[in-house]
């Protein structure tokens, strides 16, 4: 007799004949069986004489799922057999003498599908380890493996678990036993002994870009060194721009890591292990002292360019050990990106007919990051652009817009918004105003305006056929200011008690700074966006992105603001004396000694040299001469002024300044009066000035120049846009609405055109 078991094999070889035969052969089989199978139940029948051998093979038939063929269209059912098994955790593990740690296997298949299969657990050490069946780790001895109650405690050392089924079995997972770690170390081995903060140990480290240090961790147990016994230390970096941390290198041991410096800042470095982490350490990456700047192909800092053409400015980094710094991300400014525009590359673009700066600064928090307070750092120089035109490239069409103040509190009364050509001097349609407004001002692209009012601050989009405009309710006040990047707007409300002063984010989507700053009446911005100076009578305030509000006191009311296109420097009209100028230290917010003008300023103007103002001094201008030099440790260096200052009188006798327009080129600047029936234009270089009548000797309400410095766009008296040719020399249109229309509605009496900008 056969026994069951060599009968059952003897089947299975049989179907697994079956399987390689082809397909009719098989078919034939099928039947066969299928028959047999069907006759089992039948009396004296096959059953009766072969049971013994057909009963293990029905057992097999139904364990398989029966054959394809027999009244189903199924295959045969095969027993899923793992090709791979995974662990988790898959990486090495730290566990405390005593602790738990759980393992989960997983099986696959060919096919990449889990399969479900008994899994056996297996500890390479069982003097250090011991793992349950179901795969939960004992660092040190389980009283069971089946049911495992307490994990005895055994000693430090190392060992591996695995994970097996048929005969496959995991990747052993590398387990660290050791005494319980409360406190890691970390410290760099033989600093260097030329730093750029200091070298000892514990302190902060400073390297040049591209060097390298190694770093070592060390674990403790009660006060106990450890570190042999808790496996690799991994070691972690705050920001890795600043600092590349590799722990790969065959050199190292496993509680080390090199530290390479990389782009200018401070960051932090830590290590952990066993679910501590050590206190952070500092490590520098020397910081940029100096930029200086050149244009590719040519010498200087000033070029003429004409309309249309590009260069390209290549600037040159050092840090605070003199070496050059590579791929350092500066902030690209440009004074007039509508007519000289400058790329994150250093490309300059000509658009427009005009003029404008260009800098490169290290501004926080981009560049030398993570070190306080957050200094900028800026070029030597600016460099200068002014923009020609060509024979092929001279029209230049803008539009200037018109409005009003007239409106005021009357209830029902509503501004009108006129657009008109330039220098086709046609009016378009208006546009209804939502609020009265008391300002108007163009950022430097071109984009948007600004106009602000007590309800809200209006935000026109030029660009949009027809133009829109969007109200902002909680921002209330005049326009002082925009950032050169446009992203922040500063408004001044003096009417609402108690006064304060909004730093609106255009890029955000209406966010809203409130600044607790009572009568502020001017301010300007950096020209890398980084700060602003915001004047309200005997204070200054410097408002900065990245620190709180801070204050400088002065002796005298400031007028006006304006930055020295380089950066590192603003100019304030008073401060010291109302008759006076004095400069502040971005970097520091020093303030230098007054100097004295021929009498009360009351505005500003930077000329594009970079090293010439302009301050409006009834009867006439001061010229103001100063340069910045950098210093050697820090961002902005030293100002001084070259006095005695010059003063031109304009010819005109006293007046009472409405605007004081300067030219983006600097060569001109014109002088609009409420007493004046004329325009006052002032030749830089020249110094020179003469008057412009305006036809019926009517006064000036408000007025801008355009970009390239040809046309005026003067409201007057008249209540009518007198536009004004800078090369022709005169009042050459005179622009009425048309009857229907007026500049403000639902009024008995007529509103004058105060409110004039003209789109860069």
């Amino acid at each position: 007799m056969y026994s069951p078991q060599f009968r059952v094999r003897g089947l299975t070889n049989f179907l697994g004949l079956l399987k390689r035969f082809r397909a009719s052969t098989l078919g034939f089989f099928q039947n066969m069986l299928c028959s047999l199978s069907a006759g089992l139940g039948k009396p004296g029948g096959f059953v009766g004489r072969c049971s013994s051998l057909l009963l293990p093979a029905i057992i097999l038939l139904i364990s398989l799922g029966g054959l394809s063929g027999c009244g189903t269209s199924r295959p045969l059912a095969v027993a899923a057999v793992p090709t791979s098994i995974g662990i988790t955790p898959a990486t090495n593990a730290s566990m405390d003498e005593g602790s738990t740690l759980q393992f989960t296997g997983t099986a696959t298949g060919g096919s990449g599908r889990v399969v479900a299969v008994p899994l056996t657990y297996s500890s390479g050490n069982t003097a250090v380890l011991t793992i349950s069946t179901g795969g939960l780790a004992c660092a040190g001895s389980w009283d069971s493996i089946t049911s495992p109650a307490v994990c005895t405690p055994g000693p430090s050392g190392v060992a591996t678990v695995t994970a097996s089924a048929a005969g496959i079995s995991s990747a052993p997972v590398t387990v660290y036993v050791h005494q319980h770690v409360d406190s890691i170390t970390i410290a760099p081995i033989n600093p260097p002994t030329t730093s750029c903060t200091g070298g000892s140990p514990g302190a902060t480290v400073g390297l040049s870009q591209a060097q390298s240090l190694t770093y070592e961790a060390k674990a403790f147990s009660l006060g106990h060194e450890v570190t042999a016994t808790v496996g690799p230390l991994s070691f972690t970096q705050v920001n890795a721009t600043i600092v590349r941390l590799n722990q790969t290198d065959l050199t190292l041991l496993s509680n080390q890591a090199i530290a390479t410096a990389s782009n200018p800042g401070l960051t932090q470095i830590s290590a952990s292990a066993a679910g501590v982490t050590s206190s952070f350490v500092n490590f520098q990456t020397c910081p940029v002292q100096s930029i200086t700047l050149e244009v590719n192909g040519g010498t200087g800092n000033i070029f003429s360019v004409p309309k249309g053409t590009s260069k390209t400015i290549t600037p040159t980094v050092l840090d605070t050990l003199g070496v050059t710094l590579t791929g350092v991300q500066l902030t690209w400014s440009a004074s007039e990106p509508a007519a000289v525009a400058v790329s994150s590359s250093g490309v300059v673009t000509t658009s427009l007919v005009g003029g404008g700066d260009v800098i490169a600064s290290c501004t926080p928090p981009t560049c030398n990051t993570g070190i306080s307070p957050p200094q900028p750092i800026y070029p030597n120089a600016a460099m200068t652009f002014t923009v020609a035109a060509t024979s092929n490239n001279t029209g230049q069409t803008t539009t200037a817009f018109v409005t009003t103040t007239g409106c005021g509190t009357n209830f029902g009364c509503t501004a009108n918004l006129v657009p008109i050509t330039v220098p086709g001097n046609t009016v378009g349609n208006s546009v209804v105003l939502p609020n009265s407004p008391n300002s108007f001002v163009f950022n430097r692209q071109g984009n948007r305006a600004y106009l602000g009012s007590q309800n809200g601050l209006m935000v026109l989009d030029p660009t949009a056929s027809p133009p829109t405009v969007t109200v902002f309710n909680t921002v209330t006040g005049k326009v002082l200011a925009t950032s050169p990047n446009n992203n922040l707007i500063i408004v001044s409300d003096t009417t609402s008690n108690p006064n304060q002063v909004f730093v609106f984010g255009q890029s955000t989507t209406g966010s809203v700074v409130r600044l607790p700053i009572t009568g502020a009446t001017a301010a300007a911005f950096s020209p890398d966006n980084l700060k602003a100076y915001i004047a309200a009578g005997n204070t200054l305030y410097v408002y900065s992105t990245l620190e709180p509000l801070k204050t400088i006191p002065l002796s005298a009311p400031v007028a006006d603001v304006a930055f020295l296109p380089v950066g590192s420097f603003a100019v304030i009209a008073g401060g010291g004396s109302s008759a006076s100028v004095t400069a502040v230290d971005l970097c520091t917010g020093g303030a230098s000694a007054p100097l004295a003008t021929q009498g009360n300023l009351t505005a500003l103007g930077a000329l594009v040299d970079g090293t010439h103002f302009l301050a409006l001094d009834s009867p006439g201008i001061d010229i103001i001469e100063g340069s910045a030099t950098p210093s050697p440790t820090s961002g902005c260096g030293t100002f001084s002024f070259l006095p005695p200052t010059s003063f031109v009188n304009l010819g005109l006798g006293k007046f009472t300044p409405l605007r004081f327009l300067v030219t983006t080129d600097g060569t001109k600047a014109y002088v609009l009066s409420s007493d004046l029936g004329s325009v006052i234009a002032y030749d830089v270089g020249g110094q020179t000035s003469t008057a412009i009548p305006l036809v019926g000797n009517v006064k000036p309400v408000s007025g801008d120049v355009t970009v390239d410095g040809t046309m005026l766009y003067i409201g007057a008296t008249d209540n009518l846009v007198h536009a004004v040719s800078t090369v022709a020399g005169g009042d050459i249109k005179q622009i009425s609405l048309p009857a229907t229309v007026g500049f403000c509605n639902n009024v008995s009496y007529t509103c004058a055109p105060d409110l004039v900008a003209i789109q860069p």
